[in-house]
């Protein structure tokens, strides 16, 4: 026996698309949770960005926002079955979050009147190419942890 279906009833969509879309959505918060006060901190301490007051300030900094693009890609690949599908994963979570940290600064120049100088654009664009690569290898590694933790469990069945 068949189960008839309504013309006009849409078909519910599997559950696994739900959870690419539940991880996308974690590993976006977990970013911009880590990584948003963070900059505005960096940007804000003392009225003078910490990148103009040299390495020994600024680099704290960057290890942290580092470490919040590497967390929001894991958490937002793990759930995708191929390692490309989580890069890609790991790349739109720091796609997303770098366009929203971008504007935010974009409207804090505006707002100041500050102007933007030919290096701050270079180091821009140095921290979008380093956070897309750490976000999406991160994504990969978020993966290859998820399939391990699937393959202990199932010989956790044995034992």
């Amino acid at each position: 026996m068949q189960k008839e279906v309504e013309p006009n009833q849409p078909a519910s969509r599997p559950w696994h698309e739900f959870k690419h879309w539940q991880s996308l959505s974690d590993g976006f918060l977990v970013s911009i949770v880590v990584v948003g006060p963070t900059f505005l901190f960096s940007e804000l301490w003392r009225g003078k960005p910490l990148i103009d007051r040299g390495p020994s300030l600024w680099v704290p900094a960057a290890l942290i926002m580092a470490a919040g693009f590497f967390a929001g890609g894991a958490i937002a690949g793990r759930h995708r079955s191929t390692a490309k599908g989580a890069f890609n994963q790991g790349i739109l979570v720091a796609g997303l979050t770098l366009t929203l940290i971008f504007l935010a600064d974009m409207i804090r120049r505006i707002v100041l009147g500050q102007d933007i100088y030919w290096g701050v654009l270079g180091y821009w664009v140095a921290a979008t190419a380093a956070g897309l690569l750490l976000s999406g290898l991160a994504g990969v590694c978020g993966r290859i942890q998820t399939v391990r933790a699937v393959k202990r469990s199932r010989m956790n069945r044995f034992f």
